[in-house]
């Protein structure tokens, strides 16, 4: 991360958390181990998960990304620590949380969790054989729980099969024969702006900024109560103050609101609380900026096809004066050949009137002896 002092980032409206046009990429956001204890606790619903703290996990993504390709490099996997009453570790489990940004639905989603967990088993198997040789043949050796979760950010209803047997064929009639497991999912879009307000954690203002991705989402967000905001935003650790930065730059780039206007609103919220944001909301609106672009769009388009034109009015007028240039040249070259004709008669005639000069007075001189 970005190393810039508190005061800075608090004061200077200038500073830009990596303030790329693109979308805030979910794995930032489930790196953070608040956030993801918090999202375990209050969005999963998950007895088991109902205690994680922040301390209790480890992420483990990056060691099963060798294994499955950069094609999984936005998923996390997390490996959570269960503790006893008094404190102490009694089991560890893994939580798969696959991002889902896509408006169309992957339906291959069951699969791509079970080559996650396919993975994770074998890798554990080596790890405590290795500890144990031979501990994986044992009658009472277990496999890790892992608990696999879709954080779904998309304004369409899931569709897809929560069952990996869903995507195998013959799974009624073979049914004891194939492998299967469900997976929950956490949609973003079925909990009210009123159901995370009432949460009151910094994963809820995450999913709250999240949620706005139209015109209607801004006029729902400003119904939010501004002093929740605030107060998430001022007591939230510096890291997670940064996410919020990111994924509000990403928000605003994708309303199309000017860089400059967008960089004097961050650091409005440095100095002021996220409530500045709430203040100037009413001057973005995500339609009217969509209606702009293609109205630009339209005009360029306009401008182009009118450039076209003209330039291919000059082509024609082009064309006919080099026509007309020909047609000259060519009026210039049949007058030049007439009178070079014309020349060239004069001088026949004259040679011949020589001739006959010549002529006639020889037959005088032959006359006169």
């Amino acid at each position: 991360m970005e190393k810039v002092s508190r005061d800075k980032r608090e004061n200077n409206i200038n500073y830009q958390p990596e303030m790329h046009v693109r979308d805030v990429n979910s794995r930032e956001i489930f790196k953070n181990d608040l956030l993801t204890s918090q999202f375990l606790r209050n969005y999963t619903n998950i007895p088991l998960l109902s205690n994680v703290m922040p301390e209790d996990i480890e992420d483990v993504s990056q060691k099963y990304q060798a294994f499955l390709g950069v094609e999984y490099e936005a998923d996390t996997i997390k490996k959570v620590y269960i503790r006893s009453t008094d404190g102490t570790i009694e089991k560890e489990v893994y939580v798969l949380s696959l991002i889902e940004h896509k408006s169309e639905i992957d339906y291959d989603v069951a699969m791509q969790l079970f080559r996650y967990m396919s993975v994770i088993w074998q890798d554990y198997k080596a790890t405590q054989n290795k500890k144990h040789k031979g501990v994986s043949a044992s009658a009472d050796f277990r496999y890790p729980l892992i608990i696999p979760i879709v954080y779904y950010e998309g304004k369409k209803e899931w569709t897809a099969g929560l069952h990996l047997k869903d995507r195998i064929d013959f799974s009624e009639e073979m049914i004891e024969y194939i492998p299967d497991f469900t997976y929950q999912v956490v949609s973003l879009n079925k909990y009210t702006n009123e159901e995370l307000s009432k949460k009151h954690d910094e994963m809820s203002l995450v999913m709250l900024i999240n949620k706005i991705q139209s015109s209607e989402d801004t006029k729902e967000f400003q119904k939010v109560s501004e002093t929740m905001v605030d107060s998430i935003y001022v007591n939230a650790p510096d890291e997670i103050k940064e996410i919020y930065k990111k994924i509000l730059w990403s928000l605003l780039m994708k309303m199309k609101v000017p860089s400059e206007n967008a960089r004097e609103l961050m650091g409005g919220i440095g100095g002021r609380g996220m409530g500045y944001l709430f203040e100037n909301m009413e001057e973005i609106d995500i339609g009217a900026q969509k209606r702009n672009t293609a109205r630009e769009k339209q005009r360029a388009e306009a401008e182009r096809q009118r450039a076209d034109e003209e330039k291919q009015r000059a082509d024609e007028e082009k064309q006919r004066a080099d026509e007309e240039k020909q047609r000259a040249d060519e009026e210039k070259q049949r007058a030049d050949e007439e009178k070079q004709l014309k020349i060239e008669a004069e001088e026949r005639a004259n040679a011949l009137e020589e001739e006959v000069q010549r002529l006639r007075k020889l037959l005088k001189s032959q006359e006169q002896k």
